[in-house]
């Protein structure tokens, strides 16, 4: 097993960085996809294994496209919520009918402009997939969620007043149970689904990746989850009460407390320091989830049944790096941000291992004379790039 290197450094992306940020302001935010492009190279440039880097073949002319359909979408979106507000319900369910579309068109894209060693990476996950994944389930889960408080609006009055038999009634709880049980099932499974979609679907080159994952491994990860946040509350709910941060509800909760019906500067003091530590109280649970899914996929990936993955990310580490970075970039009013970036990228690199030992250069040679004999395949890419995240 080999890890990834990361060689940039934080004054180095800096450089590219205050570049893009001034570029684009002076253009009113057209500059923003040959920003995102010159942030891209530079990382995948930087991103090294076995002395090999990664490549960025796109253009800002390609993502350029991408960013006038996501103006138009906003611009209409502004428009709609002051002339029409109804509007934006339709604008928000055609965006929420696309959104399968929008993935499964940017994984093609960005696979596509992306290779290792001189070998393109591809996408052939199918559309009909990505909509199961990423509109039924979800349709699901939303069900699940905003169903059951929705039955308990409109039934537990009607059982207070009798209206309900008392039959029905008792099936009502069990239904709300079974529902929750449902969804945090449900949430386990479009993981599981979304994790192997994007990774059975993927190649470098020929080679295909296999992910084989279940839904009862991420149902457990979501389990232990659920427990560190409950400790993490409660140590939440005691640091509070020790600075004084509780006395704010109680502020809030007591009119005579107010100064001419507004809240007194201690009250809002005391909202932002709950705030505060709530946000940084998310850090080490996210970490602890993240860490963890990150661990079961990468121990159940193979690339053409010869290479095998390995995350050595650890909860502590990647905890202590992003509260040091949100403190580096409060303290710097945005200033540090490039070296977070770096401090983030080095982190998740060399926490990933790849097997190098058994023919790896072979493998690689390999892949290089399928690419040759295929000839160039980036004028296959899409030219959009919706920018959807992973």
């Amino acid at each position: 097993m080999e890890a990834l290197k990361f060689t940039g450094s934080g004054s180095e992306y800096f450089k590219i960085w205050i570049v893009n940020i001034l570029l684009t302001i002076i253009t009113l935010g057209l500059y923003t996809p040959w920003a995102k492009v010159r942030n891209r190279r530079y990382f995948y440039a930087n991103s090294m294994l076995a002395d090999r880097n990664f490549e960025y073949h796109a253009t800002g002319k390609q993502l350029f496209v991408g960013f006038l359909i996501a103006m138009v979408f906003f611009i209409i979106y502004v428009v709609l919520g002051k002339w029409y507000p109804l509007g934006n319900l339709a604008l928000f369910a055609l965006l929420f009918v696309a959104i399968p579309w929008l993935v499964w068109r940017s994984l093609m894209f960005n696979m596509k402009v992306t290779s290792f060693s001189n070998v393109h990476f591809a996408f052939k996950g199918t559309l009909g997939k990505a909509y199961i994944n990423f509109f039924v389930f979800p349709f699901l889960l939303i069900l699940a969620l905003y169903g059951v408080p929705i039955l308990a609006a409109v039934a537990i009055p009607r059982m207070m007043h009798g209206d309900i038999p008392a039959g029905i009634s008792i099936l009502i709880p069990i239904f709300m149970i079974v529902a929750f049980a449902l969804a945090f099932y449900l949430l386990a499974l479009i993981k599981k689904r979304n994790t192997e979609y994007v990774i059975n679907g993927s190649r470098y080159g020929q080679g295909e990746f296999l992910a084989s994952l279940k839904a009862k491994s991420f149902m457990m990860i979501n389990l232990k989850t659920l427990g560190v946040s409950l400790l993490f509350m409660l140590a939440t709910v005691g640091l509070l009460g020790l600075l004084g941060g509780l006395e704010t509800l109680s502020v809030l909760g007591d009119p005579e407390k107010m100064e001419n019906g507004k809240l007194p500067i201690e009250a809002l003091k005391g909202i932002a320091m709950i705030y505060a530590v709530m946000i940084f109280a998310m850090i080490p649970i996210l970490s602890y989830s993240l860490t963890r899914q990150r661990t079961y996929v990468f121990d159940n990936i193979m690339l053409d049944n010869k290479i095998s993955f390995k995350s050595t990310l650890r909860a502590r580490d990647m905890m202590w790096v992003i509260f040091t970075n949100i403190l580096m970039v409060l303290l710097t009013i945005g200033f540090a941000a490039p070296w977070a970036k770096v401090r983030m990228a080095r982190l998740v690199l060399e926490n990933t291992q790849v097997e190098t030992e058994q023919g790896f250069d072979e493998y690689l040679t390999q892949k290089q004379n399928e690419e040759s004999s295929l000839g160039d395949q980036i004028g296959d890419a899409f030219d959009v790039d919706v920018g959807v995240a992973f």
